[in-house]
């Protein structure tokens, strides 16, 4: 009998799934760091260290650590060129804050749909949202599975505009043989607490083209611009110049306590990664083979190193069968703490931002002078982010060791939830 209906947990080792699922953790050297940065000469210090190692490793040429992985898409915008009026194409399955910058920039989302496994996106559906006035394309890699970048990359090429990646969900996530971030020509990546690498608040953009980075820095790094190649953002704080050394003035830069806190974390995320896999990559096989097309386990592609930021499966309720939440309910039931995926990532159109339109006052930047095509954002424009937000089923991420007796007892609530379904109907 199910646990949810008087029956016996099928999850009994719940101190050993706590410990193992529990994320953030910061240890010795963590707070090490933050004390050598609180007491050496210049506090800052563990910013330009930072930069120099994630560009390292990831093979970049620029990386530029901000205060938070919302501003690095800003950044990104503003350094790609999004101007008021322009489009920019992004995933409607995705944070909230990754697209409000397009709108901060009076700029218009434009949402395309997902892959109905691996929630990113879909590149047919990109080849018919594309159009003249297209300025960047917003590449999401969902909870850590992988975008097909190389089709997405391939028509981006065709049309001449530039592809941001964002990348706070699959830091160090590798896409034939390439690190997640350098496969477009801008990667932002966030390090906020609950990403896998992380200095509690943080952010962090890469990129090869000197263009970008300068113009990020005139966006948001003011101090750096005296040091740029180009007079044409130099001008903006010439020091032998009268005048406010300001640009934009966003004041973007990264705390450099999270800086030092990131520092140590690099060191560590290949390991975690592996750590991850191995477990929930076992998780996902004795899933597959107890779940068959009712429940699906994360999409991994092959030829493709993804990473977990969420482990979201895929209900897909039967004739006559259970809701998705009342298979949540009858996981938790077990032991096992399930979710119906966060409700941050329901389809981003939603929102009330997207259908009030009267933020600005009188319709901007929705239907501003300069907006050459009205846009609407009705219910059923990406069905398939509809429908994958509805099927989304969260389990537990295991960042920590975890036994084959913890793996046996979490398989065995999914299997024994599934084989008695009937039983929550």
């Amino acid at each position: 009998m199910l646990a949810l209906l008087g029956g016996p947990r099928a999850v009994t080792r719940t101190a050993e799934l706590a410990h193992a699922s529990r994320w953030p953790v910061y240890g010795d050297e963590e707070k090490a760091a933050v004390l050598d940065a609180m007491s050496a000469a210049n506090i800052y210090a563990p910013t330009p260290e930072l930069e120099r190692e994630f560009g390292a490793y990831h093979g970049a040429r620029y990386a530029l650590a901000q205060c938070n992985g919302t501003s690095t898409l800003h950044t990104a915008y503003f350094a790609a060129g999004v101007r008021p009026g322009d489009e920019v194409i992004t995933s409607a399955y995705t944070w909230h804050l990754q697209v409000t910058p397009i709108l901060a920039l009076h700029a218009l989302p434009v949402f395309c749909d997902i892959h109905p496994h691996s929630g990113c996106m879909d590149p047919e559906d990109l080849r018919r949202k594309i159009t003249p006035r297209t300025r960047a394309i917003v590449v999401v890699h969902a909870y850590g599975a992988v975008a097909p970048m190389d089709e997405i990359t391939a028509i981006a090429r065709e049309h001449g505009v530039p592809v941001i990646e964002d990348a706070s969900h699959a830091h160090g996530a590798v896409y034939h043989g390439r690190k997640i971030g350098t496969l477009g020509d801008i990667g932002c990546f966030s390090l906020q607490a609950a990403k896998l690498m992380n200095g509690i608040e943080g952010g962090i953009i890469i990129t090869d083209r000197e263009e970008y980075y300068e113009r990020a820095c005139a966006l948001a790094h003011y101090e750096r611009l005296p040091a740029l190649a180009h007079q044409e953002y130099r001008q903006y704080n010439d020091p032998d110049q009268v005048q406010a050394p300001s640009s934009f003035g966003f004041k973007y830069r990264i705390h450099p306590l999270a800086a030092a806190i990131s520092r140590v974390q690099l060191r560590h995320l290949d390991e975690g990664n592996r750590r991850r896999q191995e477990h929930l990559g076992a998780l996902s096989r004795r899933i597959e083979a107890s779940g068959g097309d009712v429940l699906k386990p994360p999409y991994e592609e092959e030829g493709v190193f993804r990473t977990w930021l969420g482990y979201m499966c895929q209900y897909h309720q039967p004739a006559g069968g259970p809701s998705r939440d009342r298979i949540v309910e009858a996981l938790r039931a077990e032991g096992l703490p399930a979710n119906g995926g966060r409700a941050g990532y329901l389809p981003v159109y939603w929102n009330p931002l997207y259908q009030r339109r009267d933020l600005w006052g009188d319709g901007y930047p929705f239907d501003a002078p300069y907006v050459r095509e009205k846009v609407s954002y009705e219910r059923g424009l990406c069905p398939q982010a509809e429908q994958f937000f509805q099927r989304t089923v969260g389990l537990p991420v295991l960042h920590r060791d975890v036994s084959s007796e913890l793996l046996d007892e979490i398989a065995g609530a999914v299997a024994k939830v599934l084989a008695h379904r009937d039983q929550l109907v």
